[in-house]
């Protein structure tokens, strides 16, 4: 069984969307036993939600309909619930192309001591940054204005200047900046990484440093100038251990820095959805008829063991309604 939300952006479709679903449960049931549910985007996966303190789920989403459906599906352990849904657009060039689900593991501004989140007003896409310190790494910061020209290509990120105004470097000069983390499954993963020059450096110096991910999967050098971000996404990398290096090159004069970075999966999208016309002509006798079965929700073929009570469906591509 599944209890799905409708969303109607007023862009309609093939527009890339960030989507947020926070849960909070807190008891309110009194049971004192956290349900364990899964969540759909449309007619696939989304994740499994299974906790007792707050937190979301987010995702970037190109939708191939006006409409989004998020589904709350019931396994057998417990009711769902869902404190909160969000959607915000976004400029499409944000997103790499071709990849139209892009699902957040972690987001973080770098260096900052604060420990609190930002989000909008200062980031205009409301994007929620958490304040991240490693420990074997030195924090840098500037009271000094990024230069956020909408001149420059790296604008439509919009990543807020109170995020950049902040970075960590390797603790030794001659180091490079590491990280690691194991990989779930053989997911494959896209990392943004964003970077700012906020130290004045003397004549004749520059930072420039080399990105390189899983044994060169990807790998980009950087140079920075003063005060100016740069932006560098990777392309998909893929492994169980997935690593990231951060390495000055010999004609540096400053060690690496990051200043903010994010860490997406490439979410799958197995299913297709039911021709859209044989959705608007069920909606339309759901309507018409004053029709209310629980399982009438969501998309009526899609997937298969949620078909609504009643119907007959062909699997082609699209599933159509063959029997009502």
């Amino acid at each position: 069984m599944q209890n799905c939300y409708t969303l109607r952006p007023d862009r309609g479709k093939n527009v890339t969307y960030l989507i947020r679903a926070t849960f909070w449960y807190g008891n309110y049931d009194g049971k004192n036993q956290t349900p364990t549910f899964d969540l759909y985007i449309d007619v696939n996966y989304w994740a499994t939600v299974s906790s007792p303190i707050y937190f979301y789920e987010e995702i970037t989403y190109v939708s191939q309909a006006d409409d989004i459906q998020v589904c709350l599906v019931n396994t057998g352990n417990g009711v769902p619930f869902i404190s909160a849904l969000e959607l915000r657009p976004l400029d499409d060039d944000i997103s790499p192309s071709g990849l139209r689900f892009l699902q957040l593991h972690w987001r973080y501004d770098i260096g900052r001591s604060l420990n609190y989140s930002l989000r909008y007003p200062d980031d205009v896409y409301d994007r929620i940054w958490e304040a991240k310190n490693y420990k074997k790494w030195i924090i840098l910061n500037t009271t000094s204005a990024i230069d956020l020209s909408v001149n420059d290509d790296e604008y439509k990120y919009k990543i807020p200047g109170e995020v950049l105004r902040t970075a960590q470097g390797p603790m030794n000069a001659s180091s490079p900046l590491e990280l690691w983390w194991l990989s779930i499954g053989q997911n494959k993963w896209i990392v943004y990484f964003y970077f700012v020059e906020i130290e004045r450096l003397t004549r004749g110096q520059q930072r420039e440093f080399t990105i390189s991910m899983n044994d060169n999967q990807f790998r980009e050098t950087v140079s920075l100038e003063y005060l100016k971000p740069v932006v560098v996404v990777s392309t998909p990398v893929n492994g169980w251990n997935i690593t990231f290096s951060i390495e000055s090159t010999n004609k540096s004069g400053k060690p690496p820095i990051l200043n903010a970075v994010e860490f997406y999966t490439i979410g799958d999208l197995p299913n297709v959805p039911t021709a859209q016309d044989d959705v608007k002509a069920i909606n339309d006798i759901k309507a018409m008829y004053h029709i209310k079965r629980e399982s009438w929700q969501g998309d009526p073929c899609v997937p298969s063991k949620y078909t609504w009570d009643g119907l007959t469906c062909s699997y082609g591509n699209p599933p159509r309604i063959i029997l009502a």
